[in-house]
């Protein structure tokens, strides 16, 4: 291998590792993008959470209709993923 060859080959392996040409490290996620996942991970948690409620509640209560109540439990999960990403929002601005 040439010397232009390896000087190719290092410099593709730094950007793929995520430096740049001056040795400093560039940010993989804007604060947007953080921002925006923290969203989806309360709202993935919210959902779990109404949607597994739900499911015991269609256990205990036979003669409700299963499929109504999990779509009814996992809307609330929607709603409480929310609720809780504002709650979390108004503690950090404190």
């Amino acid at each position: 291998m040439g010397k232009r060859a390896r000087k190719g080959r290092e410099k593709a392996v730094q950007q793929a590792d995520g430096k740049q040409e001056d040795g400093k490290k560039k940010e993989e996620f804007t604060p947007a993008d953080k921002r925006f996942a923290g969203t989806l991970n309360y709202l993935a948690r919210g959902i779990i959470l109404g949607g597994s409620l739900a499911l015991i509640a269609s256990w205990l209560l036979p003669e409700v209709d299963m499929g109504r109540l999990i779509s009814l439990g996992l809307l609330a999960g929607c709603l409480a993923g929310v609720t809780m990403k504002n709650i979390n929002d108004k503690k950090q601005r404190r």
